[in-house]
């Protein structure tokens, strides 16, 4: 039973989630300003492309893993060189990377009302339709 973070975990978590949240930022503005791409379809693209990322992070932890702590329900040993992967990669990068919370100001920035509800609607479909494939995706190419 794990007691909590280690303090490495905790460095891996922080560079990571800086850099994922860099690199959404870099992506949703070339997306918008260079590409003329509408709000809300730029996050939906960064947000599957996070997706994919946590499960290939995921399925690689879950593909190389023997032991004691546990990963969705699914044991990984945190005393393993590997065991930073998930932190970094998947808790860090793909949590940074993508987030509910940007789509929400789009959405709730939008100029309508009715254009907001449907924006909330669709994004919520959204997830249930696309990113839990993708998540589930990326963890089988990975050979979880």
């Amino acid at each position: 039973m794990s007691t909590g973070a280690t303090l490495i975990e905790l460095l891996a978590v922080a560079l990571g989630g800086g850099t994922g949240a860099a690199a959404r930022y870099a992506l949703d503005t070339h997306l918008k300003s260079q590409r003329g791409w509408a709000p809300l379809w730029s996050l939906a693209v960064v947000n599957l492309l996070g997706t994919i990322v946590l499960g290939l992070a995921l399925g690689f932890v879950l593909q190389h893993s023997d032991g004691a702590g546990q990963v969705l329900g699914k044991t990984f040993d945190s005393s393993r060189p590997l065991s930073i992967l998930f932190p970094l990669l998947g808790v860090g990068i793909a949590g940074g990377f993508t987030t509910f919370s940007t789509v929400m100001v789009e959405v709730f920035t939008r100029p309508q009302p009715t254009r907001r509800i449907v924006g909330v609607v669709a994004m919520t479909a959204a997830c249930c339709a696309v990113f839990f494939p993708a998540l589930w995706g990326g963890a089988v190419l990975a050979g979880a």
